[in-house]
């Protein structure tokens, strides 16, 4: 039916519904505003195999739709603006010229392309529409980049976008965009969730890389089968949070190397104000798969350091690649969709300044955000006597931007990006990501089971702890507790220093009294060693150019 032809009504439709069904050749005339957006709104993906046919003209059609998508603004946004750059809008509820329609303006030009395919383009192109058009019809685009006929049993990560891949076809990663990797990176416009739906794209807006089908398929499975044995003896971390008691909405364990490092560990290692008991031995893959591992997280980190740093040089406080090894990790386990963990940075404590994570997902495939709290500061250096304070309510409160010695800063909100982890994928968490970023596992309406964990996800996070930050070389504060690392956050002038703080207000209140007594008298009453807050003791950390630490 040509266009002619429709009813006045069918006119009013959604746009790309009405023009699919259709099965028109070309783009013919302007597209109501109202149509475009509930289009882009209502949905994350264009299937654009429904669309067949050439445009001759790609620059001028596209000029007639951004005139209609913008018609009653005041104002015109440019077709080639990046996605971050566009932030007014968002103030008032007005949304900019979202991910999604710039897919579907994409898809009208380049109809025999992927969705998975669009989006790269679009976003190695910054955004821009015109640009990513000209790139796709000046490139010859790979038969694999087509659209594919099946769903998977198993989400992978390009499917979480494209639900049409082959299912017997092997998930391939797409081919690395040799655009350099921004530093520091773009701002995700606030109340946007930015979906990267592939591995090349996580660098790009986050401080992490993704690499999937990491271990053979063989190994990941019994790593999994090993952890799953496990999990049913898992815990729920308790702590203190706001003058009340909180435990975490998955189960965890905490895993060693051997039995030496777990006694260790059971003497003095502290978190969240208290002392973990369940410290347990890797498992025989985890002992398997370590060599490989770090080996792979030091080339990355040097690779990193040559390609994204200023200047090809680590940064300050990292520890050098060929030092990161493997001493610990904590294991969790989420059962079921609505098992997650909420907004989150790893404490630096035993680790210090500037550390790598590397997360190996297995099981069922969830979803993994991030988001930006505070820049990144390249130069972190504390003066050895600092204008106020050290220890005190006063400077307590200036580390989080509320006492006198600092102005508080207002940092501008950003938005998310979203990762989908699948089985056997390793995320690595780079030098700038616990200090300025957050991270957390996202609440899932549904989850499509895993034919060995059912609706299980296990995480291992491996981590290197420092021999120089174990628990009888840290500070102690007042109430005669080891203290936590952390890093300043809200104050500009002091934005990325890092402190030793009291801990023990995060400890968890079984009762009015401490389990063993040391802190009360006869009476029953306390010895004023320890309060609901802790003693306020906080104390700057100083630390050389590979994050070990400077005492005085």
């Amino acid at each position: 039916m040509s266009k002619n032809n429709k009813p006045a009504a069918q006119k009013k439709r959604n746009f790309f519904e009405a023009f699919a069904k259709s099965k028109a050749p070309v783009i013919e005339s302007p597209i109501m505003k109202k149509q475009v957006l509930e289009y882009a709104s209502n949905t994350t993906v264009l299937r654009s195999n429904t669309l067949k046919g050439d445009i001759n003209n790609d620059e001028d059609t596209l000029k007639v739709l951004q005139m209609e998508h913008h018609q009653g603004k005041e104002d015109i946004d440019s077709p080639g603006q990046s996605i971050e750059d566009n932030k007014e809008g968002e103030e008032t509820g007005e949304e900019e010229e979202s991910t999604d329609f710039k897919l579907a303006l994409l898809s009208s030009l380049q109809p025999s392309l992927s969705p998975e395919t669009l989006l790269e383009l679009l976003l190695t192109c910054n955004g821009s529409v015109s640009s990513a058009s000209k790139l796709a019809s000046s490139s010859s685009l790979s038969p694999s980049k087509k659209q594919q006929t099946s769903i998977p049993t198993q989400s992978s990560l390009s499917a979480f976008l494209s639900p049409l891949q082959d299912q017997n076809q092997p998930h391939k990663q797409p081919p690395q965009t040799t655009r350099k990797i921004p530093f520091p990176l773009p701002a995700i416009p606030k109340f946007k969730t930015l979906h990267l739906t592939t591995p090349s794209q996580v660098p790009y807006y986050t401080p992490a890389t993704l690499h999937p089908s990491f271990l053979p398929p063989d190994t990941a499975n019994q790593l999994l089968r090993e952890c799953l044995a496990e999990a049913p003896s898992f815990g729920k971390y308790e702590f203190r949070l706001f003058e009340r008691n909180v435990s975490s909405p998955h189960t965890a364990s905490f895993f060693v190397k051997d039995e030496e490092m777990a006694i260790r560990h059971r003497r003095g290692y502290m978190y969240n104000g208290s002392v973990l008991d369940d410290i347990r031995t890797f498992t025989p893959t985890m002992h398997k798969i370590i060599p490989q591992l770090e080996s792979f997280i030091r080339s990355q980190l040097e690779s990193r350091i040559s390609t994204v740093y200023p200047h090809g040089q680590k940064l300050k406080h990292m520890l050098p690649p060929q030092k990161w090894h493997i001493t610990s990790a904590f294991m969790n386990c989420y059962d079921g969709a609505k098992q997650s963990v909420g907004w989150h940075s790893d404490q630096l404590t035993y680790l210090g300044p500037r550390t790598v994570i590397a997360s190996i997902s297995l099981g069922v495939e969830r979803e993994f955000r991030l988001r930006r709290v505070a820049p990144v500061v390249i130069d972190t250096t504390v003066p050895f006597e600092p204008d106020s304070n050290l220890d005190g309510k006063g400077e307590e409160e200036d580390k989080e931007g509320g006492g006198s010695a600092g102005k508080q800063w207002k940092w501008q909100p950003e938005g998310q990006a979203s990762i989908h982890l699948p089985h056997n994928s390793l995320l690595i968490m780079h030098a700038e990501c616990q200090e300025s970023w957050k991270h957390s596992i996202h609440p899932a309406n549904n989850i499509q089971p895993h034919p060995i964990a059912g609706g299980k996800r296990i995480n291992i996070t491996f981590r290197c702890y420092r021999e120089s930050l174990r628990p009888d070389k840290i500070p102690k504060c007042k109430c005669g507790v080891g203290c936590v690392l952390k890093t300043v956050q809200r104050v500009k002038e002091r934005m990325g220093w890092y402190f030793w703080g009291c801990q023990v207000g995060n400890q968890w209140k079984d009762g009015d009294k401490d389990d063993n007594n040391d802190n009360y008298d006869n009476d029953g009453e306390s010895k004023g060693k320890k309060n609901e807050g802790g003693c306020g003791y906080l104390v700057w950390a100083k630390f050389d150019d590979d994050g070990d630490p400077i005492w005085e």
